[in-house]
């Protein structure tokens, strides 16, 4: 059936700011390349500038008040509880840096408002999103595997100005890639977020779908990045726990699983080197031994100082002392917190926290409840989206324990997805319908 234009349109606005967060970055390091590095260039604004025409229209025509109300519980709680520490760090005299901080929790929430109110099923958006994100996958995956093999010379440069140490020097099997995002983090946060979004569907398996999701397990494993293995465990157990035809999911996820673990194995000779395969085995191991593990340690230091740091100052320090928002207000310095609950903290106090923590743990409550809806009605497949779509707020709550997810790409992932378990419709079971475009 021929799509509308008033479909289409939602859509490939969507599809462009996926792709502004995605592969933005690359092109951003391509024109350093030629013109000169500069970590705060506009180039990187761009993709939350995208999201400005939706918020604006958000915000003219009032559709945040027409919102049913568990949904607008979720948005005041964020929207006072990021508010207030504005407040605090504009008070602070870190105005500018705060404001950027701010936008960059609060446009993804807008933007996801807009989607979700502009009158397009749920299941039309997600079905596009999950789609488009697994053919991005397959070359930014292999982008990932040339920088592993052979870095362009605009990505060592890149890491060179950077500083980026903490994945590795710029030489053949020597590095974390990254491929088209800012690190090897973010990339690994798209790949899970790939997985997961098109683990539904498996219920109707092709090859192509089983060589694509196995590509992107083969390929997080070569980012390395522990956290989002963990997650990525979480998240599959949970949605073969809530998911119905549980031992048929099992299975089909099993093979993908048998099919990238294949791919990790061989990784030497894929990759044409055994250093290929020494460094994967060489991350895996430090599973034995976390207690020695630097990253590990680092993460427990700031449950000592920095968390009395925290206790110490009720209303917080305000937004835009921590990650790279701090850039704009301390003479470039950047305060990293390898734990985004505790920057959390830092930045917005007991008031902010707990409505930070409020939101996040509600969101993941009225999608949770959706499922319960579609599992007692007898609606296996809409039930089986939603399980993906629960599993998704779970691992981004588990993440958080590296760094904030709650941001930007991953920002608009939680709030999607919460805006889409919550409308999605049935024959057998009818939600609550958020209202329709002004």
């Amino acid at each position: 059936m021929r799509l509308s234009g008033k479909t289409n349109s939602p859509c490939t606005y969507l599809v462009i700011v996926v792709l502004l967060f995605t592969v933005l970055p690359v092109l951003h390091r391509l024109v350093d390349w030629r013109v000169g590095y500069s970590d705060q260039s506009m180039i990187s604004t761009l993709p939350l500038l995208a999201l400005l025409p939706a918020a604006a229209i958000v915000l003219y025509t009032g559709r945040i008040g027409r919102l049913p109300k568990p949904l607008l519980v979720c948005l005041w709680l964020w929207f006072g509880g990021f508010a207030f520490a504005l407040g605090v760090g504009a008070l602070a005299g870190n105005a500018v840096a705060s404001v950027y901080s701010f936008v960059q929790f609060i446009l993804p929430a807008l933007f996801a408002i807009w989607l979700a109110t502009s009158g397009i099923p749920p299941e039309t958006l997600y079905a596009r999103l999950a789609n488009f994100l697994l053919w991005l996958s397959v070359p930014l995956a292999l982008y990932a595997a040339l920088q592993f093999v052979a870095i362009p010379p605009w990505d060592a440069q890149w890491m060179h100005d950077a500083g980026m140490t903490f994945i590795g020097i710029p030489e053949p099997y020597q590095l974390r890639p990254f491929s088209t995002t800012n690190g090897p983090p973010q990339f690994a946060d798209f790949l899970v977020a790939v997985i997961v979004l098109n683990l539904p569907r498996l219920r109707r398996p092709t090859p192509i779908l089983v060589v694509q999701l196995a590509l992107c397990v083969g390929t997080l494993a070569l980012t390395m990045v522990r956290a989002d293995w963990i997650t990525l465990a979480v998240g599959v157990l949970c949605y073969i726990a809530l998911s119905p035809q549980r031992l048929r999911n099992f299975t089909l996820i099993a093979v993908i699983a048998g099919v990238g673990a294949v791919l990790i194995v061989n990784a030497s000779s894929l990759l044409g080197s055994s250093a290929a395969g020494a460094a994967l085995q060489s991350r895996f191991s430090t599973f034995n031994d976390l207690g020695n593990d630097y990253s590990v340690n680092e993460r427990q230091s700031y449950f000592g100082d920095t968390l009395n740091e925290a206790l110490e100052q009720p209303i917080g320090q305000g937004l835009g002392v921590t990650g790279s928002a701090a850039r704009l207000s301390q003479g470039g310095a950047d305060r990293p917190y390898d734990d985004g609950y505790i920057a959390r903290f830092v930045e917005m106090g007991f008031f902010g926290m707990a409505c930070y923590l409020g939101t996040v743990l509600l969101g993941i409550g009225i999608a949770f409840k959706r499922w319960i809806v579609f599992t007692r009605a007898g609606a296996n497949e809409d039930a089986s989206v939603v399980a993906a779509l629960v599993s998704m707020q779970l691992m981004l709550l588990v993440l958080d324990a590296s760094i904030d997810h709650h941001t930007n790409f991953t920002g608009l992932l939680f709030w999607l997805t919460l805006f889409w378990a919550y409308t999605w419709r049935t024959a057998k079971a009818v939600p609550a319908d958020l209202p329709a475009a002004a």
